[in-house]
């Protein structure tokens, strides 16, 4: 692809283990609801017993980009300590600072560069502009983050793509629905119109359902997932044939290599959160 000419990516070691290198032609992506640190979760469902699990797997895998969910700000103090090379931006969800769920967008900057006039968060409302809008029926707030990244490599500063990271709602239809639409009218609206785009997140739907079916059926936005398992985990570390709530989907114009749900577990099948991360690999 043209905008990710001449990436190199430089192999980090975690706890002994290489990171993986997507290799000359391909960089990596990755979507991770890693599941908010809550004082009912417990045990081996404790942030502090599975940070480490959830860190080394992001870190073992390389990622360009990594759109997480369902963080909170001592998490995401957490991950950003624990991926030195890599930078992120977002904002908590009630408040627009540090307050609720983030849904922060993690970049490699060997590779990256923000663009600080393309980047920041929206709230899935008819508001979207206010902090901590909800309509449509959900009880929680939704937002996304988004941001323009221009190729570190580019002197010219026009290879870029845009990163749109989100959480729908896990119990409003109206909501999902309404959220989708929101996501493609920002997307036509987007200022550099021929930079590609990439829309990931828990979507807490299907492809079966009529919000996702909205996005596909667009045309701004291609599912290159073919590999069918679930990606909520129910805390176990293993894959479970079914379909994913968890969605990278791409412009028509990105050329993926492979889409897949992974498998972050430990050796007594704990998962390190309630979903399993979903990786596309996408060709240069």
């Amino acid at each position: 692809m043209r905008y990710l000419l001449l990436i190199i990516f430089i192999p980090l070691l975690v706890m002994g283990t290489p990171a993986e290198e997507p290799g000359a032609g391909s960089v990596t992506l990755i979507s991770y609801n890693i599941r908010q640190d809550t004082e009912s979760d417990e045990g081996p469902k404790d942030w502090g017993q599975r940070k480490g699990m959830v860190s080394g797997y992001l870190l073992r895998k390389n990622a360009a980009v990594i759109g997480l969910q369902e963080v909170r700000h001592n998490q995401l103090l957490d991950l950003d300590k624990a991926l030195p090379g890599h930078a992120f931006l977002g904002v908590g969800r009630e408040d627009g600072k540090t307050r609720g769920e983030y849904s922060p967008i993690f970049y490699d900057r060997k590779v990256w560069n923000l663009d600080p006039k393309e980047n920041g968060t929206f709230w899935l409302s008819e508001t979207p502009g206010i902090a901590n809008s909800r309509s449509w029926g959900n009880k929680h707030t939704r937002i996304c983050t988004w941001a323009r990244l221009v190729a570190a490599n580019d002197p010219e500063k026009k290879k870029a793509i845009y990163i749109y990271n989100t959480h729908w709602d896990h119990q409003s239809q109206p909501a999902r629905v309404n959220s989708a639409l929101l996501m493609l009218k920002r997307i036509k609206e987007r200022t550099h119109k021929e930079d590609p785009y990439i829309l990931m997140g828990d979507l807490n739907a299907t492809v079966e359902n009529p919000a996702v079916k909205s996005l596909i059926g667009s045309g701004l936005l291609t599912d290159h997932g073919k590999n069918k398992y679930r990606s909520s985990s129910k805390w176990k570390a293993g894959l479970v044939p079914g379909l994913r709530i968890d969605h990278i989907f791409t412009a028509p114009s990105i050329e993926a290599e492979k889409l897949q749900v992974e498998s972050n577990g430990n050796a007594d099948d704990w998962s390190g959160s309630d979903h399993h991360p979903v990786v596309l690999r996408i060709r240069k």
